[in-house]
């Protein structure tokens, strides 16, 4: 599936969340490690190593989240 077609979507449970936008992502900070969990799997992720950042607008807030891969993001959507 391409990422664009996840745009629009809501998370089962969350039907107030809709996702902006999926993109493959690297966040790259010379001499900094950041890491943050998989909102799907809870996998703790370095961000300067490739993933998807989902864009989700809650209520009219928009909030980043970071998934380790597209199936991670089909099983958050779809509940699975």
């Amino acid at each position: 599936m391409a990422l664009s077609e996840y745009a629009g979507r809501s998370p089962r449970g969350e039907e107030d969340a809709t996702v902006v936008r999926v993109v493959p992502h690297r966040l790259w900070r010379p001499g900094r490690t950041r890491t943050e969990p998989c909102a799907n799997c809870g996998e703790e992720m370095v961000l300067s190593e490739e993933h998807l950042l989902v864009v989700v607008d809650e209520r009219g807030t928009r909030t980043r989240r970071y998934f380790r891969e597209e199936s991670c993001i089909r099983e958050w959507l779809d509940g699975e």
